[in-house]
């Protein structure tokens, strides 16, 4: 089964740091990439997703609100990979509460972040 994950940034430079890189490594994933509400609604239902990275930075959106929205209101349970801009430790635990399964701080290294992702990948397939 073809592996899926969804990128949720409106930032260009954000979800280029992966899609190269995950590309190379990984060529039959499916990546979709999310900006508004409404995008994250069609894209993730397509298919199942088996990773949701959640770009603390969006300009258009509430990163809280998009996490909660995915939990609650579409009751997706991939994992949740956040990366928030805000590194309070009341912000990081909201984030937590609300069904964030790993949290990585800004700067990051893509290549670990991509060798990460391909990792929980494989984890998956295995099962």
């Amino acid at each position: 089964m073809k592996s899926s994950i969804a990128i949720i940034s409106d930032d260009v430079l954000f979800w280029n740091l992966f899609i190269p890189l995950l590309n190379r490594k990984k060529p039959d994933l499916k990546i979709s990439v999310c900006g508004t509400y409404e995008e994250i609604n069609t894209k993730v239902e397509e298919g199942s997703c088996d990773l949701i990275i959640v770009d603390g930075g969006i300009s258009s959106l509430s990163s809280i609100e998009v996490i909660q929205f995915i939990r609650t209101t579409k009751q997706i349970l991939a994992p949740v990979w956040f990366f928030p801009e805000i590194k309070t430790d009341a912000y990081i635990h909201k984030s937590l509460s609300m069904g964030v399964t790993k949290i990585i701080n800004k700067p990051f290294d893509p290549y670990v972040v991509v060798d990460d992702i391909i990792s929980l990948l494989s984890k998956k397939q295995l099962i």
